[in-house]
């Protein structure tokens, strides 16, 4: 196609409406950008998804008595409930004042029998606002779990996202958890 000039513009709180009056199709596009007013609430199709934060010999932690430069353990569980293929994106946001410290390998890990057999996933992105990984689930292998280790580094009260997973060619098959608050109190 040629180049066409390109129209942006705001609209109105009333939103706007728009009209071919020429006698040649119009190509156009939409794009939205934005943040939510409300965290989205907990939902799910076709897949579950668990999460746990655990010290590091394996007992629940209390995320609201958690102290700086603490390490513990995220486990990430996702699970498919129709026994189709997936390729599953499960991810947890991490909140400002945690990072991750180190990704725990697939298998059993040693010493760490309370993890399980962890799953090998395609690809792992430890960034600094999450931790996620790629997993195929199929009806033989129905769910995929993973293990990172992190560290509390900034003290404060800060908003922890729900944990996520979701095919990602068939996003209508997903499970999100709420969000919820934490606080990282200083070294005692």
């Amino acid at each position: 196609l040629p180049p066409a000039p390109a129209v942006a513009a705001l609209l109105p709180a009333g939103g706007a409406t728009a009209r071919n009056t020429g006698d040649r199709a119009v190509i156009q596009s939409a794009t939205v950008t934005g943040l939510p007013a409300q965290p989205l609430p907990a939902a799910r199709a076709g897949m579950r998804v668990v999460r746990r934060f655990l010290a590091m010999d394996g007992n629940d932690l209390n995320l609201d008595m958690l102290r700086q430069n603490t390490s513990f353990i995220l486990l990430l569980e996702a699970r498919a409930e129709d026994g189709e293929e997936h390729r599953a994106l499960v991810q947890q946001g991490l909140p400002a004042g945690w990072e991750v410290s180190t990704r725990l390998p697939a298998g059993a890990v040693p010493g760490m029998p309370f993890l399980g057999e962890l799953t090998e996933p395609a690809t792992v992105a430890a960034l600094d606002d999450r931790f996620a990984v790629a997993a195929d689930l199929s009806a033989q292998q129905q769910a995929a779990r993973f293990a990172v280790v992190l560290r509390a580094v900034t003290p404060g009260s800060f908003e922890l996202p729900g944990a996520q997973a979701q095919d990602m060619y068939r996003p209508a098959i997903f499970a999100r958890q709420n969000s919820g608050r934490i606080a990282v109190l200083p070294p005692s």
